[in-house]
């Protein structure tokens, strides 16, 4: 597991780092084909707000980007899901930990194949906008799909993937339990 620190400068040292987070299965605990529609839905994954926290101070900055199609599906609204992530803050919050720089989600159906919807890069490209200093030689995409490092491809971009039973490819460059064993080992 410490051979993530060969990709990195410094033994480990992510200061000039961004990091794209995928949320579902990363953050909070998936839910089988069914989305985190409401509040209740959402229950960060076991040791996410520890991860979270270290991170924070290990990397420049933290982007979520999270495709939710059960909006564009319409099994859930733009509110509904602006209050799953009202409850993201507020979990957060509450320990004393700094939110994301940035969140951005793909409300789009996948068939629709729009390009901010993952594994196309439109909400890596509207990161870059926002902060134009992103360095794609200087990211890591942290995700538990294909599709997350799918989208890491496109920007050569290191790719980190969380284990997650639904999920089985074989297309990430490491793997990790869950996101506190990836700060253990960047940390480390």
């Amino acid at each position: 597991m410490n051979e993530l620190k060969r990709y990195l400068p410094n033994k480990g040292d992510c200061a000039d780092y961004t990091l794209f987070l995928d949320r579902d299965g990363v953050i909070n605990r998936p839910i089988v084909d069914d989305y985190a529609r409401v509040p209740e839905d959402f229950v960060f994954c076991d040791g996410a707000i520890e991860a979270i926290t270290q991170l924070k101070r290990l990397f420049k900055r933290i982007v979520i980007v999270t495709n939710q199609q059960g909006v564009g599906r319409e099994i859930m609204s733009s509110k509904d899901l602006e209050n799953v992530h009202l409850k993201m803050y507020n979990g957060l919050k509450n320990k004393g930990v700094e939110y994301f720089d940035l969140v951005l989600y793909a409300p789009y159906i996948k068939t629709e194949n729009h390009k901010w919807r993952k594994p196309q890069n439109g909400m890596l490209m509207k990161s870059k906008s926002s902060f134009p200093d992103i360095d794609w030689s200087k990211s890591i995409m942290v995700g538990d799909s294909h599709g997350d490092m799918q989208l890491a491809d496109t920007l050569d971009i290191l790719k980190v993937k969380i284990e997650n039973p639904q999920f089985i490819f074989e297309n990430q460059v490491f793997q990790f339990p869950s996101l506190i064993d990836f700060v253990a080992s960047v940390s480390n």
